[in-house]
């Protein structure tokens, strides 16, 4: 399965999503605080990100730029989450294949689905 980097500012949610990811085979990093997300994807290599998207401090679009400004992490696929709406989501972040959004509360199939998708680079194009 696939090394996955978790980071939502609730950590209860945290926890519950982590170990369900966990009990499907994903090596999960998870943190509460997105500060610390750059530290800890450096020591675990995920493979997709995770990302609450209306966090504080840096947002989960400001976040993902900062890990995409890393070399190893250039092309690294995410999944939003948030209870924001789509069109907010829409304005601030630009079209990318390697990008989902899902809505809160989490429909775990639906995220599953997400998570194939992404970590296929075929799927990209689909769903996008």
């Amino acid at each position: 399965m696939a090394r996955i980097l978790l980071v939502d500012d609730d950590e209860p949610f945290t926890e519950i999503l982590g170990d369900f990811l966990s009990r499907r085979g994903h090596a999960v990093s998870r943190c509460c605080n997105p500060q610390e997300a750059s530290a800890l994807a450096d020591k675990a290599a995920p493979e997709l990100a995770i990302l609450d998207f209306d966090m504080p401090k840096i947002n989960g679009h400001e976040l993902l730029e900062q890990l995409r400004g890393q070399e190893a992490f250039e092309e690294i696929p995410v999944v939003f989450l948030s209870g924001v709406e789509a069109l907010r989501f829409a304005v601030d972040v630009p079209p990318d294949p390697r990008v989902r959004f899902l809505r809160k509360p989490v429909d775990l199939g639906e995220l599953e689905g997400a998570i194939k998708a992404l970590l296929d680079p075929e799927g990209w194009s689909k769903n996008a």
